[in-house]
């Protein structure tokens, strides 16, 4: 049977704020959910909700700017390979894969949550390199040609730029033409080495818990349809071969509506994870709240087919409010239990 996940519980929002946790439990039992990812993280919810039945997961940004953080920490903004800082894209701000201020607190975040809360897994989000993916043709840049990065990178591999690379335009340029593929497989080992990290920290404190990730859903199959060939290599480091390794699960986001694909798409994607990866696969399907977001309840019928039949073991919805908006994508969730 699909372990049914929903994403973003909120206690305090509606229909759920003020009602006791026997009673929010019960709805979304009735609504299909064998487990939840809570928006806040409050002890007496996550024992209370654990208690009742639910299994309890939490989500951890890690490589997720903010303008306080590029503020603070210039230094974990990425740079691009044309020279420039890395745009910020409506409310997406990159942060710097290699930084180790940067990935020091966010394995201490990890660490907190896997030492106060009984937890059944954490999931990573936003572990990989900069793109704003969530679009039919999303912005491709490479990155980051920044000294930290470009000092790590010549110490890991032994490959020492030339003199005259002394710029990120020329150092970008040089590695591009000359080191490409040591560049995007080390690129790939710095974010598979985060994992491997957060992993350790959680198991070692929480054996049984499940530690996943959030993939965005390129696969370097011909159902990427985008204008660069191993996008999901090349520019956001996510190898779905290493990181089966060292994670429990991987959790691609198949957004189909929002990356204007088909329905079967979300399938495909699924899929082509799956084949490549050797741990569970919980593929993440769409359901967004507000009128921009909305598309037919019998596409979401398909694309939670789909994914769940090319998956292993579960699925996941994005979100519960936008579940809840429409009573037939509702429906439709609570027939995957049946």
């Amino acid at each position: 049977m699909v372990e049914t996940i929903a994403y973003g519980l909120d206690p305090q929002s509606p229909p759920f704020v003020g009602r006791p946790i026997p009673e929010v439990v019960q709805r979304l039992q009735e609504l299909g959910c064998r487990g939840v990812f809570l928006k806040r993280l409050e002890q007496p919810w996550v024992e209370g909700l654990r208690a009742a039945g639910l299994r309890v997961y939490a989500s951890c940004a890690i490589f997720l700017g903010s303008p306080e953080l590029w503020q603070e920490m210039p230094a974990a903004r990425p740079i691009t390979d044309n020279g420039d800082p890395a745009p910020a894209e409506e409310w997406y701000y990159p942060a710097l894969p290699t930084l180790p201020a940067l990935r020091a607190a966010r394995l201490e975040r990890v660490e907190e949550l896997a030492r106060t809360l009984p937890l059944d897994g954490i999931w990573l989000d936003f572990i990989r390199w900069p793109a704003r993916w969530e679009r039919s043709t999303p912005r491709l840049y490479h990155t980051s040609f920044d000294p930290v990065t470009l000092a790590q990178f010549q110490q890991d591999t032994g490959i020492h730029l030339p003199p005259d690379t002394d710029t990120a335009v020329a150092a970008a340029r040089w590695i591009l033409n000359h080191a490409a593929e040591a560049w995007f497989g080390w690129r790939c080992r710095q974010i598979v080495s985060f994992v491997a990290e957060a992993a350790r920290i959680l198991h070692q404190l929480q054996p049984e818990a499940l530690l996943g990730l959030f993939l965005v859903p390129w696969t370097g199959g011909p159902e990427d349809d985008l204008p660069m060939a191993d996008a999901h290599i090349r520019i956001v480091g996510q190898d779905p071969r290493l990181l089966g390794q060292v994670a429990d699960v991987l959790s691609p986001m198949v957004y189909h509506h929002l990356c204007g694909r088909s329905p079967s798409w979300a399938g495909q994607v699924t899929a082509r994870v799956a084949a490549q990866a050797n741990c569970a696969v919980w593929p993440v399907v769409e359901a967004i709240p507000g009128p921009a977001h909305q598309y037919p309840a019998a596409e979401f019928a398909q694309a939670c087919a789909s994914a769940a039949t090319a998956g292993r073991q579960g699925l996941i919805v994005f979100n519960l409010a936008g579940l809840l908006e429409d009573p037939h994508k509702a429906a439709i969730w609570q027939e995957l239990t049946q």
